[in-house]
């Protein structure tokens, strides 16, 4: 049993190591910070290139937000809200999501909160389960949160446009200071959080937990294809396009049981990383926090970290979960 598993570890490596280019388009090779914003700014220009063909993008003056929000709710140090907004298209197709708003006087700093895979906007407000609650904590630490519900896309990356529609409620909110925004999401949400903070820069700060990876480590175990949005394999290593949102604060949440992201590839991704960081004078700003924990969130250095950023206090908070 031992001898097959290890001959299955090894081939799906082997596989892996198959698919991965060989030369990858456009991998980062700057040595100086001009080089390395030069690089940012070609390699940002693709990936929108690259969502464009897939979902093309609407200007708000052509498919207006239209934003829609319900009755407010008193959840003791917050009031929460249900809240819709017309997408990205023109067929009519409106997103729902949770409004939370504290109970103090504003500007207040602000978090897109984003769920994974079959998850949803109540679920990262949830306690109990693999998010922690981590969207109720942001709010009970003095943040405007909204978490979008999304849903599965045929590639992840198309839901890129509605992700920025989503920053844009935020900032339509009186209570939140524009310039104190940050995103965090777990899973499929720590991707999408990838695509936003590396594609929208007003996004200050972001935690991106159960999605750092390599592309050999993807690679390497079975994954929803939906990230592989065409020409993305070929253009960088995955973790390379985390160096888009340099020099601006990202951590990287890394169970060490997580079973679709190899904790020996999440270390080599963050290693590749830091390195980039380095070029901004920022290498401090890129920190991975590896937990002995499987696919969930976390929290321990995420916590602080955007309060440190954002100035909010959601590390002072008190878990519920006990």
């Amino acid at each position: 049993m031992i001898f097959a598993c290890l001959t299955l570890v090894l081939c799906s490596a082997a596989m892996a190591a198959d698919r991965t280019p060989k030369k990858f388009d456009m991998p980062f090779a700057a040595t100086t910070k001009e080089e390395a914003l030069a690089w940012q700014k070609q390699v940002r220009a693709k990936l929108l290139e690259f969502v464009q063909r897939q979902e093309p993008r609407y200007p708000l003056e052509e498919v207006p937000l239209a934003v829609q929000v319900g009755p407010a709710q008193d959840k003791g140090d917050y009031t929460l809200s249900v809240v819709s907004f017309q997408g990205n298209n023109k067929t009519g197709t409106r997103f729902e999501g949770l409004l939370a708003v504290p109970k103090q006087k504003g500007p207040l700093p602000a978090m897109i909160c984003l769920h994974g895979h079959g998850g949803s906007a109540q679920q990262v407000f949830d306690p109990k389960g693999l998010y922690h609650g981590f969207a109720e904590r942001f709010a009970q630490g003095g943040y405007v949160v909204f978490a979008p519900t999304l849903g599965h896309r045929k590639y992840a990356a198309m839901a890129l446009w509605d992700l920025m529609r989503a920053v844009e409620v935020l900032r339509s909110r009186p209570e939140v200071d524009p310039a104190r925004i940050g995103v965090a999401g777990l899973s499929l949400g720590g991707e999408w959080t990838m695509w936003l903070a590396a594609c929208d820069e007003r996004l200050k700060a972001a935690v991106v937990s159960g999605w750092l990876c390599t592309a050999e480590g993807i690679l390497s175990v079975p994954n929803c294809a939906c990230w592989q949005l065409p020409g993305l394999l070929e253009l960088a290593d995955i973790a390379e396009i985390y160096l888009l949102i340099a020099p601006r604060p990202v951590l990287f949440e890394s169970a060490e049981r997580d079973v679709y992201l190899p904790i020996r590839y999440t270390k080599q991704g963050h290693a590749r990383i830091r390195a980039g960081y380095k070029v901004f004078s920022a290498e401090e700003a890129a920190q991975q926090d590896v937990f002995p924990g499987q696919h969930e969130w976390h929290g321990t250095m995420a916590y602080p970290m955007i309060d440190k950023v954002l100035g909010g206090r959601a590390a002072q908070v008190q878990s519920k979960e006990n």
